[in-house]
């Protein structure tokens, strides 16, 4: 492991944590920022002897605008090689990688998730390793909800402030913590195509 380096932005949800291998120009790790205080907490970093960065490399300032911009609702290409997936298991890694491909300003269900990596009996695991994303955010895990399209927690709490206010900004109406059926993905039935 490269000399790893640490920057915290300020966002519409408050202050997240940024973690990279300056030397293998690669991202580590997001912390999202406290729901209560809005602050960031560096001692959520998962690596020791992380050091301060006040002048990012281009690679970190594009990134940390895109995070930004997710969260203000403008759909982003976020190029998945700057991540650093080689700590995740393949379960993990497939998983994420799978998450990439829901469409922007769509959503689908942890269940729907795990038949698309074609382990249907598997939305607790898949759940579970979308809770623990690495990298929210840049991984946009608020697309996936639970199986009665209700929107549920984020990033590993039960607290859906982050992820309903990401969600609205990308045009997903939600009613009574409802995702509205026209934004679920996959598209299940004509019905649904022609309300679109």
């Amino acid at each position: 492991m490269g000399i790893l380096k640490y920057v915290v932005i300020n966002t519409l949800i408050g202050e997240i944590t940024v973690v990279w291998d300056d030397s293998k120009n690669l991202i580590k790790q997001i912390i999202l920022p406290d729901v209560v205080t809005k602050r960031s907490n560096p001692s959520n970093i998962a690596y020791t002897g992380v050091i301060f960065e006040k002048h990012q490399n281009r690679m970190i300032v594009d990134a940390c605008s895109d995070i930004k911009d997710c969260i203000l609702g403008r759909e982003i290409d976020f190029d998945i090689s700057l991540l650093d997936l080689s700590e995740l298991t393949d379960f993990q890694k497939t998983v994420l990688l799978k998450q990439t491909e829901i469409p922007y300003g769509h959503v689908t269900t942890y269940k729907k998730l795990a038949s698309m990596i074609g382990k249907p009996r598997s939305f607790r695991p898949v759940a579970n390793v979308l809770s623990n994303n690495p990298f929210p955010i840049l991984i946009p895990c608020h697309r996936t909800v639970r199986a009665d399209w209700t929107v549920g927690g984020y990033a590993g709490t039960k607290d859906s402030t982050f992820k309903t206010l990401i969600l609205k900004n990308e045009g997903v109406p939600i009613k009574n913590g409802i995702i509205a059926e026209k934004y679920h993905y996959p598209i299940e039935s004509m019905e649904t195509i022609n309300k679109i």
